[in-house]
């Protein structure tokens, strides 16, 4: 796959798990969905199999962040995982897509759809992470390399956890 514009389009595509959601959300929330096209968690392995982790205030999970709009969601995952690292980390295939439809809690009627994906990225060599890895809203990141889910993972919010287990072996 060269470009991805449009994740609806992986509804049918064998190896991608695709699943829909509905969320009801405060208005800060639903402002948000409604301004990007979704959220790109990234999955960085290493020749030795281990997986690129975030710390986030949950615990830790695959680095992600937002595509905004009109964004290909490849290129995204791609500078996320070459800004994380400091190397060419090329995206190479999507293994997951939700689609969410957010309801704003005060109106019910109005709706806005953004999608979740975890897209995986080609290996790189040895576990590289860049001197200044920020990108969006993160900033002071932790980033680690690891062989298996850690204990501290962010085991409350299930796909977090299956999403790090798509990407060891």
């Amino acid at each position: 796959m060269d470009e991805l514009r449009d994740p609806s389009t992986l509804r049918e595509e064998p190896g991608v798990e695709y699943t829909e959601a509905r969320t009801t959300d405060s208005a800060d929330a639903f402002e948000y969905y409604a301004e990007i096209e979704g959220l790109v968690a990234v999955g960085v392995t290493n020749d030795d199999g281990a997986v690129l982790l975030m710390d986030s205030p949950h615990g830790r999970r695959l680095p992600y962040g937002h595509v905004p709009g009109g964004a290909d969601w490849l290129d995204r995952a791609g500078e996320i995982a070459t800004t994380l690292t400091g190397v060419d980390a090329a995206a190479a295939e999507v293994l997951r897509v939700s689609a969410v439809t957010h309801e704003l809690r005060s109106d019910p009627d109005r709706t806005a759809t953004s999608y979740d994906a975890v897209v995986g990225t080609e290996p790189v060599a040895g576990e590289p992470v860049a001197d200044d890895p920020t990108f969006g809203e993160w900033s002071d990141l932790d980033l680690a390399w690891f062989d298996e889910v850690p204990d501290d993972a962010y085991h409350a919010h299930g796909d977090a956890v299956d999403d790090i287990e798509y990407f060891l072996a």
